[in-house]
Formats: structure tokens, sequence, C-alpha cells
């Protein structure tokens, strides 16, 4: 018997026009994960960027905390389906609201660890690993916003990063794991979240394009699906896997059909299964 609910938030929050196919992930992806993971409860938290898109976003990260805290102090297991990765803003408010000891699982090709004085695309995506470890960008501050500790990230892929990036990385208690089409041992990954409470953020562009071609900026030499697959179920069976973000599928991009979904479902029951309780 599973000793815990699931609750799917859909929250397809972007910062910026390019991203609206990411926008409209959660539509593509929630009916699959909701059937194979036998939600007990869905949410969708609203976006509208009727006036400025991080305006917009800001709002909704803060709705999204506001749910994601409501839900693990509940006992539940949030598993939160966007988006561009800037919905962290979110996710790791209410997390910390609930468990302020938890880690944080971040599997992404792109280490996110931009600031403003780094950044040359002013991508507020490539910023928002650093905003939340106190980095802070303005458009995305609200009063009473928690802030991740550096030393309870982890950091897994970040296979694109640039050299501003890297110092800024570098000047960080974060630990930075490889993860790519060379480097796919989990042991340090394992290691580093044995028998603690975790947040696990995937970027579906830390998969090869090859395997996953739908994501906004695809990355060459990432690992493939299977190799992932093992990843996932190997830190579900070390932690306790308190919540799921899945982020950067862009449904556009998809143009052999929805495969993706069915995927993703299948992968995220068997490690949901682990944390939940539910047979796989």
């Amino acid at each position: 018997m599973r000793s815990r609910e699931i609750h799917l938030l859909e929250a397809g929050i972007v910062t910026e026009q390019r991203s609206v196919g990411i926008a409209e992930a959660p539509a593509a992806l929630v009916p699959a994960l909701a059937s194979r993971l036998s939600a007990d409860k869905r949410v969708r938290v609203p976006f509208n960027p009727r006036d400025r898109w991080l305006t917009a976003a800001r709002e909704s990260c803060r709705v999204l905390g506001d749910a994601v805290a409501a839900s693990l102090s509940g006992g539940s297991l949030p598993v939160v389906v966007g988006g561009e990765c800037t919905l962290v803003a979110g996710t790791v408010h209410g997390m910390l609201q609930a468990l302020p000891d938890a880690r944080l699982i971040y599997l992404c090709a792109r280490a996110d660890f931009h600031t403003l004085a780094t950044t040359r695309t002013h991508q507020v995506s490539r910023m928002c690993l650093a905003h939340i470890c106190g980095r802070s960008v303005a458009p995305l501050l609200w009063p009473g916003a928690k802030r991740m500790a550096d030393d309870r990230v982890i950091l897994v892929g970040a296979r694109v990063m640039d050299a501003g990036e890297a110092g800024n990385l570098a000047r960080t208690k974060v630990l930075h794991l490889p993860f790519d089409a060379n480097h796919t041992d989990p042991k340090a990954a394992v290691a580093a979240v044995r028998r603690k409470d975790a947040w696990l953020h995937l970027s579906v562009d830390l998969l090869d394009p090859t395997e996953c071609p739908a994501a906004l900026d695809p990355a060459p030499d990432g690992p493939t699906l299977a190799q992932l697959r093992a990843l996932l179920a190997a830190l579900a069976g070390a932690a306790t896997i308190r919540g799921v973000t899945i982020a950067g599928y862009d449904t556009r991009k998809d143009a052999e059909g929805p495969k993706l979904p069915g995927v993703l479902a299948e992968v995220l029951a068997e490690v949901l299964g682990r944390a939940s309780g539910v047979p796989a």
C-alpha cells in the first residue's frame, strides 16, 4: 500500500517568449503522468504573462511555493511539471518551508549559475540556480523567499558552462558531479544524498539530443535514457525523494509525436514507486 499521496502540480512557468513551447509542456506531460503515477491530486499553477513575463513568473513561483509547501506539510509527494528551470525559485521556496534541511539534486545540461555580472544572454533561466543560492535576480525576488544553502545542492551534469559561470560555481560549496556520455557512474551522487531527504529537479536537456531532441537548447554528448534511468534508480534507493520537478520539455520540438511523455511517466513511476512504496 502506498505510504504517501502523489500530487501533480502543473506549472508552465517561463520568462521569455522563446520558451513558449516549454510553457505548453504540462498539457502534454500530465495526462501520461497522472495515469501512470495514479496521482491523487492535480493542481494547476496559473501563469498568465499579460504584463511582463518575469513579473508573471515571479507571481507564479510564489503560488507554486505555497502549493509545494502545503503538499509536503500534509505528507504528500509533489511532482511539479513545468516550465523552465526558473520554476526552481518556487519549488525550493516551498521545499524549505517544510523541509529546511533537505538536499536539492539538480540534473541539467547547464549549470544555470550565471549572475548579472557574468551573463551574456541575460536569460533568467540560466541564472536560476545561482538565484536560489543567494546570487539574486532582482525580478524574481519577493519578501520572505527562502534561499538554499550551497552545501546542500548537488549539481549533476552541467556539461555546458563558460568561464564566467564556472568561476561563479567554483566560489561556492555546491557539489558539481559530471554526468554525461563519458561520466555515468552514480556512486558520488548516491554518496552525497544517502539517508537524506532530497528534492529531484530534472531538466530533459540533460539527455543526449539523439535520445531527447525536444529541449529548448539541446546539448551534445549527454547520457542516454538508460543511463539516466540507472542514476535515478540509484538515487531513489539511497535518498528519501520528497519531491520531483520535470522541466525543459519543448513540445514544439517533439516533431515525431509525444514519445517523451510516456517514457518519462514510466521512469518516474519506477523512481516514485521506490519513494512511495508503490510497486513499479
